[in-house]
């Protein structure tokens, strides 16, 4: 069984209900991580918070819509009830981190590090995970319908449930990834299908797959 490592947060830690935007500011005039607090209720659009780390931190009920937070690091952080769609996370890096119930539709991970990363009923919809290199991975009851997975490197990764309808796997490795209690209709991949080397599937995926080589099943 996948072990994945779970986020270490604190017991006692400040909560942030205001002033977020101080706290950015503060943290790359001094070039400091934030660190050791949960940032509840925290409501903003447009803003940038590119290049901040953040390590054992809790973001809770927030809503970043359309912001940048390009080469920032997550270490030890949990996103709960949270919405960051449309967010921008390019060549941003994340481990041990959970995501509950949550909305990331459109958001971009081109070029991210991502490790130890546990995703539950939460809406990856459009997403953009190109050139991203993935490893001990779950999604759990997570919708990732249209969302753009190719160029990456995806290794130990779990999924139960999970929705990729319409996904781009184009030259994405998919050996030894388990699909079968997920759902793959219309994806895409290279005419050569080369990314389906070593995939796992259940009876009727690999029915709905061999249309793409142009295969009739016929069943007696």
């Amino acid at each position: 069984m996948l072990k994945i490592k779970k986020p270490l947060i604190l017991d006692d830690i400040r909560v942030i209900t205001e002033n977020f935007i101080e706290l950015i500011k503060n943290a790359k005039s001094e070039d400091n991580d934030i660190e050791n607090v949960c940032v509840d209720g925290i409501c903003l659009s447009n803003e940038d918070i590119s290049s901040v780390s953040f390590s054992q931190v809790q973001f809770k009920n927030c809503e970043f819509i359309d912001c940048i937070f390009e080469k920032s690091s997550f270490s030890n952080v949990v996103f709960e009830k949270c919405d960051f769609s449309n967010c921008n996370f390019d060549s941003s890096y994340f481990n041990c981190c959970e995501i509950i119930s949550s909305k990331w539709l459109g958001a971009n991970f081109i070029n991210s590090s991502i490790k130890h990363f546990a995703v539950d009923e939460s809406n990856f919809n459009f997403a953009i995970l190109d050139k991203t290199n993935m490893r001990y991975i779950k999604f759990s009851n997570t919708t990732l319908n249209n969302a753009n997975i190719s160029e990456s490197i995806l290794k130990d990764m779990d999924f139960d449930e999970v929705e990729f309808i319409n996904a781009n796997f184009f030259k994405t490795a998919l050996k030894d990834i388990d699909f079968t209690k997920s759902q793959i209709d219309g994806i895409s991949i290279s005419n050569n299908f080369s990314e389906l080397k070593g995939a796992i599937v259940n009876p009727v995926q690999a029915s709905e797959l061999a249309k793409l080589l142009g295969v009739k099943i016929s069943i007696d």
